[in-house]
């Protein structure tokens, strides 16, 4: 029972670790900067879109 518990720890601390590094990996390679801009340019897109079809 005790071997159980102890994979089942490693298995989510691996996981953890796993999710961390992507995370750090995201902020270094510049993932997370003017996270708004795209917010503004699918809303033009969409305007732009509807306007073409009047």
């Amino acid at each position: 029972m005790a071997e159980l518990t102890l994979v089942q720890f490693l298995v989510a601390l691996l996981m953890g670790l796993g999710a961390v590094c992507l995370f750090v990996w995201g902020v270094l390679s510049g993932h997370f900067r003017d996270v708004e801009a795209i917010k503004h340019r699918v809303y033009r897109n969409e305007v732009n879109d509807d306007e073409q079809r009047r």
